[in-house]
């Protein structure tokens, strides 16, 4: 509480002292969810997991902040969030990593930091279009799939503190970038403190028509804890590829990634590949304006995970939101196939209501369900993780206020039943968000 009170105050003092420049930001957001049959780090009803299968929680998020345009050039953005959960139980130390000799934490939860803390400077050097930002910020590009931080989480996934360099002209853009993104430990304020991966990358966009466009990128990832010993953090590794899409191409709507990566993953080798092809067709002139969508999403996954190369493959910074891979939340890019159908719909203007289906299996049984890192035991071979359905409905109430409920339900394939655990899960989220 005490932080809360001090970010609105200092919020309240610096826009008293630059009221004509400034535009405060911010936003509330709270939400109900009850879980059953897994939670963040386990899967399954056993009472010895770590914490419990069925928490009832309530998830809060404070955000408060400011832009202040000095000119209209130099523009200084600070915006802090206070995050709590009540109910979890989880604990702090349940997210502790160690790499080598390095101990550092990757909380979900976190209480208090900078979400963005950077100055950007436009027009540079009178180039029209080319500008330099410096500072805390989120990264997102695109879907968020390869660089996104992930916001359903409260504490935004990846955050970056980094220099960026990106030129726009008409609707398209050339960003380049070097950072290194922050650890998540709630007892200490990440600003010149701990990062735990150093990253580059370029990221483009070429729009293709009103609604579409493609996306040429590279991503550079190093992991910063390089001494002996145990942990994922040694790695240095490249992944490049594309996204094309068009929300609206004759009512056809596409969503294609490919994502190539090389380089080293401790000791070994890294070669890897992913890929997203999505495809629907929305019925403009139906009641409902149904949008139908069929996809596949891979992850290459390892044959043989004791030979000299790593081949299941990691998004380089990206999300791992449900809204990507299911809304349970509990796989990622990575060892995986999943076939999607989704079923779009507009009850009102203000409304969207989304049905999907989600086939989930491992690209590879030899490899790891990578989310909670479970292999087959005592001989077993299975690939098939479950069927997963979700029901999604949000209203937007007006411009500042939202509420969204979401269902969904994960029917246990044989690779969990035989080799994790004997169970089926659901999961239930109500929200709503408040932003100005």
């Amino acid at each position: 509480m005490k932080k809360t009170v001090f970010i609105a105050l200092s919020l309240f003092i610096f826009s008293s002292l630059f009221a004509e420049s400034l535009s405060p930001t911010g936003g509330v957001r709270e939400r109900f969810e009850s879980l059953d049959g897994m939670n963040k780090k386990a899967y399954g009803d056993d009472a010895s997991l770590i914490g419990r299968p069925d928490d009832t929680l309530l998830v809060s998020r404070l955000k408060l902040g400011f832009i202040y345009t000095q000119t209209p050039d130099i523009i200084y953005t600070a915006i802090g969030y206070f995050a709590s959960v009540y109910g979890w139980s989880l604990d702090h130390n349940d997210f502790k990593k160690v790499s080598g000799n390095e101990t550092y934490w990757m909380d979900p939860q976190e209480d208090f930091d900078f979400t963005a803390l950077n100055v950007k400077v436009k027009n540079l050097v009178n180039v029209r279009g080319l500008s330099l930002q410096l500072g805390r910020e989120s990264n997102r590009y695109g879907d968020k799939r390869v660089l996104g931080p992930g916001s359903w989480g409260n504490s935004y996934g990846w955050l970056w503190d980094l220099a960026k360099f990106s030129y726009r002209f008409d609707d398209n853009f050339i960003d380049t970038f070097y950072g290194q993104t922050k650890d998540k430990d709630k007892n200490h304020l990440s600003l010149f403190r701990k990062h735990v991966y150093e990253g580059a990358g370029i990221y483009t966009h070429f729009k293709t028509d009103n609604k579409g466009a493609v996306e040429p990128f590279v991503i550079y990832k190093k992991g910063l804890y390089n001494g002996a010993g145990n942990g994922q953090n040694t790695q240095e590794n490249y992944t490049y590829g594309l996204r094309a899409y068009d929300d609206d191409f004759h009512s056809f709507n596409y969503d294609l990634t490919y994502a190539k990566a090389n380089g080293t993953i401790k000791e070994k080798n890294y070669d890897a590949y992913g890929y997203v092809a999505k495809m629907g067709y929305k019925f403009k002139s139906i009641a409902l304006k149904p949008n139908i969508v069929f996809g596949r999403i891979y992850a290459s996954g390892d044959d043989n995970p004791h030979d000299n190369t790593v081949k299941t493959f990691r998004t380089p910074f990206g999300g791992t939101d449900g809204s990507l891979y299911g809304r349970m939340d509990i796989m990622k890019w990575s060892n995986l196939i999943e076939n999607v159908v989704e079923l779009h719909l507009i009850p009102q203007k203000n409304m969207q209501l989304k049905l999907s289906y989600h086939d989930f299996s491992l690209a590879d049984a030899n490899d790891a369900w990578s989310y909670y890192k479970k292999y087959n035991i005592n001989g077993n071979h299975e690939s098939k993780l479950g069927d997963e359905y979700d029901l999604e409905y949000k209203w937007h109430y007006n411009k500042a206020l939202e509420y969204q409920a979401i269902y969904a339900y994960f029917n246990a394939g044989a690779f969990v039943t035989k080799n994790v655990a004997d169970n089926n899960a659901q999961r239930l989220f109500l929200q709503v968000t408040y932003n100005f």
